[in-house]
C-alpha cells in the first residue's frame, strides 16, 4: 500500500501548530495542498521538501515518522541479520530468509527484498559451513561491480557479504569503499557503518596473514575521524590496535589495549561483541602462534 505523505505532512503540521497559509506560502495554494492531503494528487519532490524545510523536518525524520516510528525494514533487517550472527542463531537466519523471500514475492519490482535474500542466504551457507551459493554468490559481485559509486546501500551490502569474496575482489571493492568514506563519515547513522566496514575488512585481511592490507586497513581506521560520541567504534579501534600490537610481538602493550576494550565494552554492555571479540583473541593467538595464555 502506497503512503500517504501529503497526511503525514497534515499531521506533523497540525502538531506542530503551523497554520496552513504559513506553511504553503510560496510553495503550492490551498487547493493543491489540500488534494496532496486527501491522496488526490502528488506533489513534485521540490514542494515536498520545501514542505519539510518550513516543518524543520528532515526527510530521514520524515521517514521515521512515517514509518510508525520505527527504522525502516531494510536496517532493522540487517540489524536482525547482524543479531542472529553474532549468536550464531541458524534458526533465527532460517526465519529472516523466509520472511524477506515472501516480501520479495509480494513486492516483485523492489530488488531490496531479493538482496537481502541473497545476503542471507550466503550468512546461512557460511554458519552451515557448506559451499556458499555460487549462483547467489556471483549475483551479490555482479550488483556491486556494476555500482561504479557506491550510496550506503551498497556498502550495507558489501559489509554483510565481505565473507563470499576473495582477497583480490576485496582489495578491488576497497577503493570504493574509500570514496564512500570520504562522502559519508561525517554522517553520524552512515559513518558508523562505514567505519564497521573498514573494521570488517581488516579482519579478513588479518584472517589470511595479508600483512600489506592490514597495514594499509589499519591506516584508513587511523585516520577515519571519529566524532567524540562513537565509543563503540573508538574501542573496536583500540581492540584491533591492540590486537595488531600482539601480532608484531609487542605483546604487552597489546594486551594493555585489549584489555582496556574489552573493560569498555562490559561499561557498555555489549555482551555479544565482548565474547565475540575474545574469541577472536584465542583465534590470533593460535593463528599466529602467539606466547599468550587467552
Amino acid at each position: 500500500m502506497e503512503e500517504n505523505y501529503g497526511k503525514i505532512v497534515s499531521n506533523i503540521r497540525i502538531a506542530k501548530g503551523v497554520p496552513i497559509g504559513k506553511l504553503i506560502s510560496g510553495i503550492c495554494s490551498r487547493t493543491a495542498y489540500g488534494n496532496f492531503v486527501m491522496n488526490r494528487t502528488r506533489t513534485s519532490v521540490d514542494n515536498f521538501m520545501k514542505l519539510l524545510a518550513k516543518l524543520h523536518v528532515s526527510y530521514t525524520e520524515f521517514k521515521y515518522i512515517a514509518n510508525g516510528f520505527e527504522t525502516d525494514y531494510e536496517q532493522q533487517f540487517v540489524m536482525d541479520l547482524q543479531k542472529a550472527i553474532a549468536q550464531n542463531d541458524l534458526e533465527q537466519l532460517d526465519a529472516l530468509l523466509q520472511r524477506v523471500l515472501n516480501y520479495s514475492a509480494i513486492y516483485e519490482n523492489d530488488e531490496k527484498y531479493q538482496h537481502l535474500a541473497w545476503i542471507t542466504q550466503l550468512t546461512i551457507d557460511k554458519m552451515k559451513g557448506v559451499q556458499l551459493d555460487e549462483n547467489v554468490r556471483q549475483k551479490v559481485a555482479n550488483y556491486l561491480i556494476k555500482c561504479e559509486t557506491w550510496t550506503h546501500y551498497e556498502l550495507m551490502m558489501f559489509n554483510n557479504a565481505m565473507f563470499a569474496f576473495s582477497l583480490d575482489q576485496i582489495r578491488a571493492f576497497r577503493e570504493k569503499v574509500i570514496h564512500n568514506l570520504e562522502k559519508y563519515q561525517n554522517l553520524r547513522v552512515y559513518g558508523s557503518e562505514s567505519f564497521r566496514v573498514l573494521i570488517n575488512m581488516l579482519m579478513v585481511f588479518i584472517e589470511n596473514q595479508s600483512y600489506r592490507d592490514i597495514r594499509i586497513m589499519m591506516g584508513l581506521i587511523n585516520n577515519y575521524q571519529l566524532n567524540e560520541d562513537m565509543l563503540f567504534e573508538k574501542t573496536l579501534r583500540l581492540y584491533f590496535t591492540g590486537i595488531l600490537d600482539l601480532i608484531n610481538q609487542k605483546i604487552p602493550a597489546g594486551l594493555t589495549k585489549v584489555e582496556q576494550a574489552f573493560e569498555v565494552l562490559s561499561i557498555l554492555n555489549a555482551k555479544d561483541y565482548h565474547q565475540n571479540l575474545k574469541q577472536y583473541l584465542k583465534q590470533i593467538i593460535l593463528k599466529y602462534d602467539l606466547d599468550i595464555k587467552a
